[in-house]
């Protein structure tokens, strides 16, 4: 063997030594995990999800509403008003005539009478008679006044005094307090105007007792 043989020997043997006598490396340490800036939200995000899964199990069972059927509403008209006509007939007393165109002093005209309508068997009522004075001369309370001449009876009080002196042209009422006969049918009585012994203006009233 040669001596540049005898050297790489050598120095194999001493590398050989040298690589023995060193201490053993371990493995190499895993890489460092990447950190990944979402990874909070997503983690609460998944939490989340999980509650929401866990509530959604352990909840009692929601009732679910049934819809009411909807009525539809219709147009109802307005109801049609009704007039009611009525046609009153009432009873217009005659026009007063001109004063003094009958020439005489003394003289009236009788415009209205009443009552009209029927009274009742035994019924106490008023008469009326509504007078005006046409005559050329006033009527004096002091010296006239108004009684019973003929017919029925039917009078409370058979003579009363004018209510006041009536001038030619004024009109007056009369009254005279009556009671109805017992029975039916109709009954007509006569009153006069008197001044002193002189009659004028006859007053007459008939009335059915049914």
């Amino acid at each position: 063997m040669s001596r540049r043989s005898a050297k790489i020997l050598s120095l194999i043997a001493a590398t050989t030594l040298m690589l023995a006598c060193m201490p053993t490396l371990g493995p190499a340490p895993a890489p460092l995990p990447t950190f990944d800036p979402n990874a909070p939200l997503t983690a609460i995000v998944e939490t989340a999800a999980v509650a929401a899964t866990q509530t959604a199990i352990h909840a009692p069972p929601t009732a679910t509403a049934t819809a009411l059927p909807t009525k539809t509403p219709t147009d109802t008209p307005p109801p049609t008003p009704t007039f009611i006509i009525i046609f009153v007939t009432k009873t217009q007393p005659p026009t007063m005539m001109p004063v003094g165109v009958s020439g005489k002093e003394l003289d009236c005209q009788v415009l209205d009478v009443s009552p009209k309508e029927l009274v009742a068997a035994s019924s106490l009522f008023t008469a009326k008679w509504t007078v005006a004075n046409v005559g050329k001369s006033e009527w004096d309370e002091n010296n006239m006044d108004y009684r019973y001449a003929d017919g029925t009876r039917m009078y409370q009080q058979s003579i009363y005094d004018l209510p006041a002196t009536i001038a030619p042209g004024v009109i007056v009422e009369l009254t005279a307090a009556m009671k109805a006969p017992d029975t039916p049918g109709a009954y007509t009585t006569i009153w006069q105007i008197n001044s002193g012994n002189r009659r004028f203006c006859t007053l007459e009233l008939t009335i059915t007792v049914p």
